[in-house]
């Protein structure tokens, strides 16, 4: 899809969600994550930005460079016969890669808007054959509506900072996961970097991701620190 195809897209989908609720297409979602890319100017926070704004920064161009999806998702293995949850899933910019590798992939947000537009379009831009894979959930702050021992494999994305009490949440979300499956958790370095968004204040070190991971009662398998610029990749094992 080209930059244009995607901008005409992005304004029908966005006009039918407002549509469907009610809502001003241009009401500032609340949403405390906000991607950053060296190419889009990012507002600042206290700054207002309409929902267009939030998906053209989730779906930019060079994020595929400085985020690298394809070496993330590499990381996951073989995931065929697998479901894989992809929770603060956003625009779906990881989901909708996965719904042509996983058995099949639920991506849970908490924003309404998201899932509709999820919704919408991954019949636009995934083969039907993924569309059938590809499931949205609405979930709350604290809880991911994960069914028991539902996921081989969470991801969680640019979002495990905003996480409330992140380790009674991570406690409750191994429910939803099987035995022996997979937890990868990928976010900013808290360290100097080009990127001002999410401020250095509300990154976390590597080693706290550690051991909140073990405090929730996983195994700790590894941590990447180096293959991605801005970010690490945490991987644990639900005991």
């Amino acid at each position: 899809m080209n930059a244009a195809s995607f901008v005409t897209l992005l304004a029908l989908l966005t006009g039918l969600i407002a549509c469907g609720n009610g809502a001003d297409p241009n009401t500032q979602i609340e949403d405390p994550f906000q991607d950053t890319t060296l190419a889009v100017d990012i507002p600042s926070a206290g700054e207002e930005s309409t929902f267009e704004e939030r998906v053209a920064t989730y779906e930019a161009k060079d994020r595929v460079f400085w985020q690298k999806p394809d070496l993330v998702i590499d990381r996951l293995g073989d995931l065929s016969q697998k479901t894989v949850a992809d929770i603060g899933a956003g625009s779906g910019y990881f989901a909708r890669r996965l719904a042509s590798k996983a058995k099949h992939i639920i991506a849970i947000d908490i924003d309404e808007q998201f899932i509709q537009f999820m919704d919408s379009i991954k019949l636009v831009e995934l083969p039907v054959e993924a569309q059938s894979r590809f499931e949205t959930r609405l979930a709350t702050p604290e809880d991911s509506k994960l069914r028991p021992e539902e996921a081989d494999v969470v991801i969680i994305v640019n979002t495990y900072i905003y996480i409330p009490k992140r380790v009674e949440y991570l406690a409750r979300l191994k429910q939803g996961l099987k035995k022996g499956g997979t937890i990868v958790i990928v976010d900013f370095k808290k360290k100097r970097m080009p990127v001002q968004t999410p401020p250095d204040k509300l990154r976390l070190p590597l080693h706290q991701v550690e051991n909140e991971l073990e405090e929730a009662g996983y195994t700790w398998l590894a941590s990447d620190d180096t293959s991605l610029d801005y970010q690490y990749i945490v991987i644990g094992e639900r005991r």
